[in-house]
């Protein structure tokens, strides 16, 4: 069997150690003696006699609880016996052979080694919470911080839709035919002038059309050059309007002009006067204001106009 420490009692006197070395008396002195080795000892710490002692407090508290103790019967039977038990084992240690000493200390030992290694694997165990605690708070500072990234990305893509559709509207002029028999030949021709603007596409409402250029400024260049030809083409041209109107056309719906296909879309009519002389006043008007708007692009550089 393996020594263990000597058990003083309650918890509150496990710091005590050996109260008779501590008050310097033997083990069979009566309680009269042990008050009067209690009364002596004091006077060696007390904080009154000894007041540039810091720890005199202390050493007088000790000897204080060491007499109490000792002066509780059931307490120091207790101590007695424990004492008792550890002078016959140490006897018994003392009068065994090698052997047996061997056995013992081997024993000993294995048992000091599972000890040391139980505490060994709470200690493995502790770092390991540790890390699983960290990987998992890691994990999901990531996760928050990639969706942070993803919420920005999406404004990002919306906020670029939003500029790219902007930009098409502003690139797209409207088309009037003169004729409203609009066949295959028209659009040829439409085609072949607004090729050199970045032409991409055609959508026809009976005698009226929408063409999508490149740009806004396509546009612009593209409504001058039909209109300084307005005479040798079967259409006129104008810029678009940026808003559309919500109202379904009166008939037809507007048609790809290369697939055939419906689109659910209205371009909106330019505004007419009464008789072919309103009509041809408010092209002039349109003219001069295109003319000045690209001399005065050529002037400052590139500016935003809302078409009229």
């Amino acid at each position: 069997p393996v020594a263990r420490p000597l058990v003083m009692g309650a918890k509150d006197d496990d710091d005590l150690g050996d109260v008779y070395e501590l008050l310097e008396i033997e083990e069979d002195v009566e309680d009269k003696e042990i008050k009067a080795a209690y009364r002596k000892c004091s006077l060696k710490c007390h904080p009154d006699r000894h007041p540039d002692d810091p720890d005199a407090a202390k050493k007088f508290g000790r000897l204080t609880r060491a007499k109490d103790f000792l002066l509780d019967p059931a307490k120091r039977a207790e101590l007695d016996r424990h004492r008792k038990a550890k002078r016959d084992l140490l006897q018994r240690y003392a009068q065994e052979d090698d052997k047996r000493r061997k056995l013992r200390e081997d024993l000993e030992g294995r048992e000091e080694a599972a000890i040391k290694g139980s505490e060994l694997r709470r200690d493995l165990l502790s770092q390991e919470e540790m890390h699983r605690r960290f990987v998992q708070k890691d994990f999901a500072w990531r996760i928050k911080a990639r969706e942070a990234k993803m919420v920005e990305r999406q404004a990002e893509i919306v906020a670029e839709l939003a500029e790219a559709r902007k930009a098409s509207e502003e690139a797209c002029v409207r088309l009037v035919f003169r004729s409203s028999d609009v066949g295959t030949q028209a659009v040829d021709n439409v085609r072949e002038v607004l090729l050199p603007f970045g032409f991409k596409s055609l959508e026809l409402i009976e005698s009226e059309g929408r063409a999508q250029l490149g740009s806004r400024e396509d546009a612009i260049r593209a409504v001058l050059h039909c209109r300084e030809r307005r005479h040798q083409m079967p259409f006129r041209v104008t810029l678009a309007a940026t808003k559309r109107k919500a109202a379904e056309p009166a008939s037809g719906e507007p048609k790809h002009a290369s697939t055939g296909t419906s689109l659910p879309r209205e371009p909106e009519t330019p505004p007419k006067a009464k008789g072919e002389g309103g009509f041809k006043d408010w092209e002039a008007d349109m003219l001069s204001g295109l003319r000045n708007l690209a001399k005065a692009k050529r002037q400052t550089g590139p500016m935003v106009v809302d078409a009229a």
